[in-house]
């Protein structure tokens, strides 16, 4: 039986790093001996003891020994072109996932397909669709066969439904089986059967799509995540894009249902993909109105109407229509501007009576300023409104070997480089997420921040450690305007994707703290002026508009702390020298 053992540092103790293939028996002996398995280092471990160090020999006999590897906290650099950790990944193809050019992945004897981590998608007309982590050698081999694409639009690899296509990845991958046996030739058709493509004449961003009364036909245009059906025009309407057009004919194409298009020349257009800001700000709209009753609607429109004419933010919008919706509940949706102002001071007690917190009052109190500022258009109404004291919380942030552990066990390229340029610049999860390749000028080392928060322009640094993964990342995925693309081709990751990448790295670093994106930036700012920065830099970095913002990381640093003394503790240093002498 092939077992390795390695001494680990493992939660401030040292321990025996056991590694083997997965083996059921090997499991529930270590269970035995204290046995733990460690996300973050791939294996088991066991207590550091000459004791259960000769269990375990007795029970495997021969033991593979590997020399431990002292592990260094890591620090910022004052010195090169390196502002901050040294590359994540020493080698030419820093994106590259196989255990020789990324030394902080390694793990023994982890199987192939775990390592490439593959997802068998959903079938879309005659292919199997298939994810996998990024491999040079693998996909090479894998779109030599005929049969295999990459298809961009998707990113992911298609192959035809063919039982020679699937004999060959699967050997390619070593999974069998990997694909199931739904071939072409298995697949029923609809010989004969034919849909119409039409104009929406309405809009004509959209385009209507009629189809038979087929249950088959109905599931498949029900998985276009776009796809709106019209109970009036009994038929499916799709943006009018050229995308769409071609998902439409690869989902007909195995059914043999022939497409009617009766769309006129240049009415397909990419400009007809809805953008993402336009499809969250419509959405955001809609839920607040569906929230109030008819009376109350025209007001709460009126507050949207302004803040989308004054280009206010998503998040914005819905926070001050949130907190004036909440306002309006609780005076029965009469018109504001009837109320006095005592009544309005009243609520607000109210609010902090119910125990809630100074954050929510603030809320409030900017929304109710923005209605009777902005949309009433009582610039000169003295309308003074008493603002609760906020509370001063110090915000978490990670060390630097917190952040490493956290870096280390993402091992998607791109999971793993949004988090890197977010805590090695800096950034809010938005402008993670809005970052587009012009924005990065690599000559420079800088990255350009545009229309932040408060619709503010920034330049921030650009970490050498990071560059050359941001090029090969860039070659690999072939992105045209953001760099971090999210569900719809040529539109920007959703903040709640990077949040959910973010859980569920510290859930596999395995750390406790209560940390989100943000605690990347918060972190940021502390190490570096933990590191001797002048603070004025760090608030530039930061965008804030005001130092005492940036003030709050001078609590959280660890050296300075350090260096002060407790005046009982010198006491006690004095009275003993008085001892000795």
């Amino acid at each position: 039986m092939s077992i390795t053992i390695k001494k680990l540092w493992h939660k401030d103790s040292f321990r025996i790093g056991v590694f083997f293939k997965y083996d059921v028996e090997k499991i529930q002996f270590l269970k035995t001996i204290g046995g733990v398995y460690s996300k973050t280092h791939t294996c088991w471990h066991i207590p550091y003891e000459k004791s259960v160090y000769q269990k375990l020999k007795n029970h495997f006999g021969s033991l593979i020994i590997e020399s431990f590897e002292e592990t260094v906290t890591p620090s910022l650099p004052v010195t090169g072109k390196s502002r901050d950790l040294s590359p994540i990944a020493k080698s030419d193809r820093q994106l590259d996932l196989s255990k020789a050019n990324n030394p902080e992945h390694k793990a023994a004897n982890v199987q192939l397909d775990q390592k490439l981590r593959l997802v068998l998608l959903e079938n879309i007309g005659k292919y199997w669709l298939f994810k996998m982590q990024y491999h040079q050698q693998i996909s090479k081999s894998l779109l030599a066969i005929k049969g295999v694409y990459w298809n961009s639009n998707y990113q992911c690899f298609m192959a035809l439904r063919n039982s020679k296509v699937k004999q060959a990845v699967e050997e390619i991958l070593g999974v069998y089986p990997f694909f199931g046996d739904d071939y072409l030739t298995k697949e029923t058709t609809y010989r004969g059967e034919s849909i119409r493509i039409a104009p929406h004449k309405e809009d004509f961003a959209w385009m209507e799509i009629y189809i038979p009364k087929l249950v088959a036909v109905h599931e498949k245009m029900k998985r276009f995540s776009m796809a709106r059906y019209s109970k009036i025009k009994d038929c499916y309407l799709l943006p009018a894009a050229p995308i769409v057009y071609e998902s439409i004919q690869l989902q007909m194409e195995v059914l043999q249902i022939k497409i009617s298009n009766e769309l006129p020349a240049a009415y397909l257009q990419a400009k007809h993909l809805p953008n993402k800001k336009r499809i969250d700000l419509t959405k955001t709209k809609q839920n607040l109105l569906d929230q109030v009753p008819p009376s109350g609607q025209p007001y709460v429109l009126n507050m949207l109407d302004t803040l989308l004419a004054l280009n206010y933010s998503n998040s914005t919008m819905r926070t001050y229509t949130n907190a004036f919706i909440q306002f309006l509940r609780h005076f029965d949706f009469r018109d504001p501007d009837i109320l006095t102002q005592q009544e309005v001071i009243r609520f607000l007690g109210s609010l902090m009576e119910r125990g809630l917190s100074a954050s929510t009052g603030h809320s409030m109190v900017n929304g109710l300023h923005f209605y009777y500022h902005y949309v009433l258009g009582k610039k000169e109404y003295d309308f003074k409104l008493p603002r609760p004291k906020k509370e001063k919380k110090l915000p978490v942030v990670l060390t630097m070997d917190e952040c490493l552990r956290i870096f280390q066990v993402v091992d998607n390229p791109k999971h793993k480089l949004l988090l890197l340029v977010g805590y090695g610049a800096g950034l809010r999860v938005s402008e993670i997420v809005t970052l587009k390749w012009n924005d990065i000028l690599f000559d420079e080392y800088k990255i350009h921040i545009k229309n932040a928060k408060g619709k503010k322009d920034r330049m921030v640094m650009l970490p050498y450690s990071i560059v050359q993964s941001l090029k090969i990342y860039k070659e690999l995925y072939k992105g045209k305007h953001y760099v971090f693309e999210g569900q719809y081709a040529g539109e920007p990751y959703s903040v709640g994707s990077v949040q959910t990448v973010m859980r569920e790295a510290l859930k596999r670093s395995g750390l406790e703290k209560k940390a989100t994106v943000h605690t990347l930036r918060h972190s940021f700012a502390t190490h570096l002026l933990e590191n001797g920065t002048d603070i004025r830099y760090i608030q530039q970095f930061l965008g804030h508009s005001s130092i005492k913002t940036t003030t709050v990381y001078t609590h959280l640093t660890q050296s300075a702390v350090n260096k002060i003394q407790s005046p009982l503790d010198r006491l006690v240093d004095e009275n003993n020298k008085k001892k000795l002498d």
